[in-house]
């Protein structure tokens, strides 16, 4: 029994042996049939090592970022030579963000970053490599204004960044004296959660599985037909085989392995064609982070599953492909008499998907855990695997019902789109499951990042700007001088500014007890929200026909539902209405003794504006008259910036204000969606939306790529068909045209079904997370003008071969 195995392993050795050698020793015409099987082959496995190589690049990231962590300093951090200060001043210049430092060294031998060897002094900036070449270069002009005074002493290494393209700086500044609000005291860099993945959010990680497993089962599909390209030579040759006594199995094998030989060249191609897209990638970034090159490293244990499962499947496809194929010593016969197709089969594909899908609609517990994970996964391939299965029955029973009507260009594409709805099918079912899978995974995006809940702020947004300084990082002195600069910025109309901290009882009127912490004390009240502006800010904030110097306005909180919708009632939990001549002290929480500050005679009553102020619950609003600003303690400022529509650059000139005024004021345009409420990560959504669709596109260039190779190898196969059709007189452009429409009608056939199969797919995945459906219309119509376009380009670039093989001469035979 051991003796039989090993023979047949050694008879499968030689015949696949035997098959490689005639691949590669079978002249012209098999190396062109092999180096268009590994081309087809490469360019499949390259997209599969690019996406084994994911994991990896963003994990590598994610450790780098958390090497860098300075968010997790601690105020009782005793002062050392080791510890430093930090303060956030990230920012932004023409919708690029850029990650900012400002730091402080508390002594001789402070901690420092990963890339960075000395702390920059006052004065000094490390920067990245990226925001180095854009300072010196023409474009950042405005940028290097923002920086006007401070010398760049260094850069940043690879070690402390994401990515090469990432914009990062270390600032040194003697603001930094003390914790506060956005400054921290830390004794070294890192720490931190650990996260495996930038993002827990369950409906985003819905959308990643789905858009993977959407970009790669077409890659699969690709594959699979890529290692089915024939050609006559080959033909002959198993029937020479046939001639001299190869029986048919022996036959299958060597065919077999003649497909090997092209899967296994095609892995080296796959192999040349990563390394050399790994530097290109660099300028990408992946859920937020950047990529380096050496970053793009496969998972090992993905890698070897594709260098075994590709030979596998080569081998597998051309003994499937082989059993429909009878191989006789005078010829090959493919023309069996037609089969109808089956329909019950293809359609257990999908209806498993379902199947799979909807138990886990019940309580919308999707993804929680790896099995959950594994269960979406499967159900969205089989779903999208179903589409692959019920195109070619779709293309049989539209083609077979085509009358003859009609030039001769369709009649010629009809009539061989009739001999061989397989291979047109075969060659489009990768554009079908790509487009389907995409369109769905769109569907789910537009539906998960819509906002169950009223946007409060008013339009329009165009045009405005907020800056604003957190507690006490813009002293009471200077907000007038600031105001000043903002009028004075080129570009802006008007400027509002408001100063924003609390009020609450005076320390020895704010407790009823005997004693402080006993059993009996009566908590403080709730504090009064506070805001200090002019008439002109207040305008903006509440609803007033009158105000002048001196009035003072109170807004009651009101009680929200769970929707966030305002009840029209008063808060359960709102402070009382502050009574005239009440004293109340000014900005409690500070730290040193707050001001007393008596309310006047006259409040009014009012209700508040939509606005893009820090207006919270109960709020006290005043007029300078009213309260002096001097009376504050470490408020936060706010100014509203209105910009002349003909300036767009005046943005960056506001930045520029805000960032030489103080580092730490944050200037942001109000149009951005990051700065919207009620929204749930825009930015990573709109980040996976755009890779997905630049995955798709790349998906579609590729299967554009094998549909050329396929449709040029038909040509191929066709030149005495075409020699003779020339001979007889037959016009160059009526055969241009039957490529055109040979090409067209299973593409556009695939796209309808494929638009249709997405949007039911994407439907059930809505329904999975309780949104509704949103089409994407406009990525839609992206996404299936880039199809229309793959045809053309596969039409125009086929064109060159049809016309070299029309010629009268292509019908001497030998």
């Amino acid at each position: 029994m051991e003796k039989s195995r090993r023979h047949l392993a050694g008879r499968w050795c030689r015949d696949l042996g035997m098959g490689v050698r005639f691949a590669v020793g079978g002249g012209r015409e098999g190396w062109i049939r092999t180096a268009l099987t590994a081309l087809g082959v490469g360019l499949g496995v390259a997209v599969l090592l690019l996406a084994a190589a994911v994991p990896h690049a963003v994990s590598t990231a994610v450790a780098r970022d958390k090497a860098r962590s300075d968010t997790f300093g601690s105020p009782s951090t005793a002062v050392t030579d080791r510890t430093l200060l930090v303060a956030q001043t990230d920012t932004a210049y023409r919708d690029r963000s850029i990650r900012g430092r400002l730091v402080r060294a508390d002594g001789d031998r402070p901690a420092t970053p990963p890339g960075v060897p000395r702390l920059p002094g006052p004065g000094e900036m490390v920067v990245s490599p990226a925001l180095a070449d854009l300072l010196a270069s023409s474009d950042g002009v405005d940028l290097r204004d923002r920086f006007r005074g401070v010398r760049t002493v260094g850069r940043i290494g690879a070690e402390g960044l994401t990515g090469p393209s990432e914009l990062a700086y270390y600032q040194g500044s003697d603001r930094l004296t003390d914790v506060r609000a956005g400054t921290t005291r830390i004794a070294s860099f890192g720490g931190g959660p650990d996260a495996a993945f930038p993002t827990t959010d369950p409906q985003l990680l819905l959308a990643i599985l789905v858009g993977s497993v959407a970009l790669l089962v077409p890659v699969a599909v690709f594959i699979a037909a890529a290692v089915r390209f024939g050609g006559e030579r080959r033909d002959r040759r198993l029937a020479a085989l046939r001639l001299v006594g190869t029986d048919r199995a022996t036959t299958r094998r060597i065919a077999a392995g003649e497909a090997l030989a092209g899967a296994l060249l095609g892995l080296l191609t796959g192999a040349v064609v990563f390394l050399a897209a790994r530097y290109p990638l660099s300028g990408i970034r992946v859920l937020g982070y950047g990529v380096f090159p050496s970053d793009v490293v496969p998972d090992r244990r993905l890698t070897v599953l594709v260098a075994l499962a590709v030979p596998a499947c080569s081998v597998g496809v051309a003994l499937l492909t082989m059993r429909r194929i009878t191989v006789e010593p005078l010829g090959v016969t493919r023309s069996a008499p037609p089969v109808r197709r089956r329909l019950w089969w293809r359609l257990l594909l999908p209806v498993t998907g379902v199947a799979l899908l909807w138990p886990m609609t019940v309580g919308h517990t999707a993804m929680v855990g790896v099995r959950a994970g594994a269960q979406v996964v499967a159900g969205t391939s089989l779903l999208l695997l179903g589409v692959a299965a019920l195109l070619p029955w779709l293309l049989d029973a539209v083609v077979s019902r085509i009358g003859a009507g009609g030039g001769p260009s369709w009649q010629l594409a009809v009539r061989r789109l009739q001999s061989s709805t397989t291979a047109a099918a075969r060659s489009v079912s990768g554009i079908t499951v790509a487009v389907a899978g995409v369109v769905a995974v769109q569907l789910l995006l537009a539906g998960v990042q819509t906002n169950d809940l009223p946007d409060p702020l008013p339009g329009p947004r165009e045009h405005q700007m907020v800056v604003a300084g957190r507690d006490g990082e813009l002293p009471v002195a200077g907000v007038p001088g600031l105001y000043e600069r903002l009028r004075g910025t080129t570009g802006v109309r008007s400027v509002y500014g408001s100063l924003l901290s609390f009020a609450g009882p005076l320390p020895s009127e704010g407790r009823r007890a005997t004693a402080a912490g006993s059993p009996d004390a009566v908590p403080d009240p709730p504090p009064y929200r506070l805001v200090v502006a002019d008439c002109d800010a207040l305008r903006r904030m509440i609803r007033t026909d009158w105000c002048a110097d001196g009035d003072t306005f109170y807004t009651p909180p009101k009680a929200v539902r769970e929707d966030g919708t305002e009840t029209g009632l008063p808060a359960p939990d709102a402070p009382p209405v502050p009574r005239p001549g009440t004293r109340l002290a000014v900005s409690p929480h500070a730290g040193s003794r707050p001001a007393a500050w008596t309310v006047p005679r006259t409040v009014h009553t009012v209700d508040t504006l939509p606005s893009f102020f820090s207006l919270h619950a109960a709020n006290i609003l005043a007029t300078p008259g009213a309260l002096d600003p001097a009376l504050l303690r470490s408020p936060s400022a706010e100014f509203e910036v209105h910009l002349d529509p003909d300036r767009p650059e005046a943005v960056e000139y506001v930045r520029n204000t805000a960032a030489r005024t103080d580092p730490r004021l944050t200037a942001m345009p109000l149009w951005d969606t990051s700065t919207r409420t009620g929204e749930r990560e825009p930015e990573l959504f709109d980040i996976v939306r755009a890779a997905l669709q630049a995955g798709a596109m790349a998906v579609l260039c590729l299967i554009g790529a094998g549909l050329l190779i396929s449709v040029v190898e038909q040509l191929r196969e066709r030149r005495l068909l075409l020699s003779a059709l020339d001979a007889f007189g037959t016009p160059r452009r009526t055969l241009g045209r039957s490529v055109l429409w040979q090409t067209a009608v299973p593409v556009v056939l695939g796209l309808a079904l494929a638009v249709g199969c997405g949007l039911g797919v994407g439907l059930l995945l809505l329904h999975l997370v309780g949104k509704p459906m949103l089409p994407d219309w406009a990525g839609i119509a992206v996404l299936t003008g880039t199809a229309g376009a793959v045809i053309l380009a596969v039409t125009a670039l086929s064109l060159p071969l049809l016309w070299r093989l029309m010629r009268p001469d292509g019908l001497r035979t030998e």
